[in-house]
């Protein structure tokens, strides 16, 4: 019982001592400034200054950040706390801080956070969030199709920079009568004729401007024409032209084929001017020529119900050279869009029908 009392009396001692320096420091504080929040019955945000001019330089700091910074601090503890003192350098907060953060990769149970320079990655559970400067963009199509437009290419560099996936499907962009040439025999199947193109673009800026930037941009790629026949038809040479002839078993009969096609490999370069909007619905507007190299050329002969494959090599009179007007369109959270024409006939004159390829599809990087 005794204890107790004197438990009661300790503690009463206690309370009188603190609230007396309390007041103390309240006096002595009565010409100072400050901003209370008060958030519910409990919780206070507590701003001292030593007058209204040095609160005026609370302005010059992110307190969004430091909030964030903070809760992240507290949800790092599983223990319930009922008493926290930190002390947090207010410069990391300063929003026009002299001092650039280093690029960093950091990876944990929170996802993985890349930052690299102006560009700032964060990959988690609620998506891909890419934050690039003054753009902000979020979705898992967003990092699919933009990955290389917002993450890896800085906001003034032109969109097409660096590494490249284009797929698409070839047609004839021309296909004018020719004598000794039926245009049945050589008809395409529409989606079983694909266009695949890897290469890189290096790009120079000459111009920039808040709403639009012009750049120049030079482009090697490695591509394939794959030319699917429509029917039971292939490709093949004589001493003076190419034929499309039927595909024949030994028996002489017509073999139903699942795969009839011609590929033709190229090397390319390009030269496209882009013309960027960093804060439109359409990314970039790009338009050019290009020319290229062929560097083989093969049949693929599948027959239906089988999985044998015979490949024939010839040149089958094709150009070595190829050449045409290229234009693309990127939109933002979507493929950008390609379509190449080849001013030049696929096959050397006189040697071929007189067709002219025609491409268009999609850029994935």
């Amino acid at each position: 019982m005794k204890r107790n009392v004197y438990v009661a009396v300790l503690m009463l001692f206690v309370v009188f001592t603190a609230n007396a320096f309390n007041l103390k420091e309240s006096g002595n504080r009565s010409e100072k400034d400050s901003i209370i929040v008060t958030f519910g019955d409990k919780t206070r945000l507590v701003i001292y200054g030593e007058n209204r001019k040095e609160l005026e330089k609370i302005m010059k700091y992110d307190l969004n950040a430091l909030l964030r910074d903070l809760k992240v601090r507290l949800d790092s503890t599983n223990a319930d706390t009922t008493y926290l003192r930190e002390e947090l350098n207010g410069n990391r907060y300063l929003k026009d801080n002299d001092k650039e953060e280093k690029d960093y990769v950091r990876i944990g149970l929170r996802g993985v956070h890349v930052k690299d320079g102006d560009t700032e990655v964060t990959i988690n559970a609620k998506g891909v969030e890419v934050i690039d400067d003054d753009e902000n963009s979020s979705s898992d199509s967003t990092y699919r199709r933009t990955g290389k437009r917002y993450y890896k290419s800085h906001r003034n560099s032109s969109p097409r920079k660096g590494f490249n996936i284009a797929v698409g499907l070839n047609t004839y962009g021309a296909n004018e009568a020719t004598a000794g040439y039926n245009k049945v025999d050589y008809d395409l199947k529409p989606f079983g004729s694909r266009y695949i193109s890897l290469g890189y673009i290096a790009s120079a800026t000459v111009a920039r401007g808040e709403n639009a930037r012009l750049h120049l941009d030079f482009g090697v790629d490695f591509s394939w024409y794959n030319i699917m026949f429509d029917g039971n038809n292939t490709i093949d040479k004589n001493d003076e032209r190419v034929t499309f002839p039927m595909v024949m078993d030994d028996t002489g009969n017509v073999v139903e084929m699942k795969k009839s096609k011609l590929v033709v490999p190229y090397v390319n370069l390009s030269f496209m001017p882009t013309i960027s909007f960093p804060h439109s619905f359409i990314s970039y507007l790009s338009a050019g020529a290009y020319g290229g190299y062929r560097i083989g050329s093969y049949t693929k002969l599948r027959p239906e119900d089988s999985k044998d494959v015979d490949h024939v090599r010839k040149n089958f009179y094709l150009e070595d050279l190829r050449y045409g007007l290229s234009a693309e369109i990127g939109i933002r959270n979507f493929p950008d869009l390609f379509v190449n024409y080849d001013m030049n006939n696929l096959y050397q004159d006189s040697n071929g029908p007189s067709v002219r390829m025609l491409s268009f599809g999609v850029r994935l990087f």
